[in-house]
């Protein structure tokens, strides 16, 4: 009597998709059982207070540990920064009050009317009915007349600094001004966390400075309206990583921000008062030669109630092609990439999203 063998198949591999780099195409398999490998599973929380040290060698330890969380999550609370309290509240106070006027209201702030795209913008998702908000937002960017280290610029330079086309309500002063009191604070604490960086990856702390004269950034005031938490697109922002140097965000009590591990699961960052949630980007993670990770991440707004967030994303001057760090190659690991122009990248971007607007799309869907 002969018997047959039943040869079961292994399942199907499950996939988180994302977008990295001007592509959607990049995906992460959900690993569970045998094939999980070791990986965070939670966001650590760093105290910075030593990195504003006068004493080096607590200075160098404290760049040790950020180093190390860098390189194995790329996603850390900080605390002990050194930004006053009252001045974040105030800011998500003021965030609230903008986003609760009326859409024509904002609409005088439309991106489009800008040559660098800084202003409001409406976001949508498609849903069984028709379309419903996704988030809205306010992004304003480097102003240098604002900067606490003023920059010597050439009238190039100076043009180069997408800021100078930020547009402000003209009848609210009280906005523009706690704005870019809030912006002025997070460049000094970019760039101590810069040089915290630099020490980290066994160059020279001051190794940056002269590439952060007048850096590249943008600041956005997120609000994500309500949505149904059983509707069947829940992202808020989808799956993504940061292209810039490095992220500080803000985040309100609400929470919503979600971190993708090397498993695919992705892990929550549950708001912590009185710190800032610190992440790698893209270009930290090529000049580091991939020392440090960007980590994916995404928001997805479940909770009944209107979410509130402030990124901060910083990177380097705008007229600067930034290589690879030497110190984070050798003979046996020679750098990876190109050296890369932010102006270039980041005006390419924004092209893309003019001509997108121009062939008839405003307020995109994704």
């Amino acid at each position: 009597m002969s018997t047959t063998a039943t040869v079961v198949a292994p399942p199907e591999p499950q996939y988180e998709y994302y977008f990295r780099d001007g592509t959607t195409d990049n995906k992460r398999e959900i690993l569970t059982g045998d094939k999980a490998v070791p990986t965070f599973e939670e966001v650590p929380v760093v105290d910075i207070e030593n990195i504003f040290s006068n004493d080096f060698d607590e200075r160098l330890q404290a760049a040790k540990e950020v180093a190390e969380v860098c390189k194995t999550v790329g996603f850390m609370y900080i605390k002990n920064h050194g930004v006053s309290q009252d001045l974040i509240d105030e800011v998500f106070d003021m965030s609230r009050k903008y986003h609760a006027q009326p859409l024509e209201v904002k609409k005088e702030q439309d991106v489009y009317q800008s040559p660098t795209l800084r202003g409001y913008e409406i976001h949508y998702t498609k849903t069984p009915t028709g379309e419903a908000v996704k988030k809205g937002s306010f992004l304003y960017s480097y102003d240098p007349d604002n900067d606490p280290q003023v920059p010597k610029l050439t009238p190039e330079q100076r043009e180069l600094c997408i800021g100078i086309h930020n547009q402000w309500p003209e009848k609210w002063p009280e906005f523009r001004a706690t704005m870019l009191k809030y912006q002025a604070e997070l460049l000094k604490l970019s760039r101590a966390l810069l040089r915290t960086f630099a020490l980290g990856l066994g160059a020279d702390e001051n190794y940056f400075d002269p590439i952060v004269t007048a850096p590249f950034v943008s600041i956005i005031l997120q609000h994500y309206a309500p949505r149904d938490p059983q509707a069947e697109d829940l992202d808020g922002l989808g799956a993504h990583s940061d292209f810039e140097t490095f992220t500080i965000l803000n985040q309100d009590m609400i929470g919503g921000l979600e971190i993708l591990n090397k498993n695919g699961i992705y892990i929550p960052a549950k708001p912590i008062r009185g710190t800032f949630v610190v992440n790698v980007g893209d270009f930290l993670q090529r000049i580091s030669n991939d020392q440090f990770v960007s980590t994916v991440h995404r928001v997805r707004n479940s909770s009944g109630v209107n979410r509130y967030s402030i990124p901060f994303f910083f990177s380097f001057n705008m007229d600067v092609a930034v290589p690879v760090m030497p110190a984070c190659t050798s003979e046996d690991n020679p750098a990876k990439y190109e050296p890369r122009n932010l102006h270039e990248y980041t005006a390419e971007r924004r092209r893309l999203k003019m001509e997108t607007h121009k062939n008839g799309i405003h307020d995109a869907l994704g």
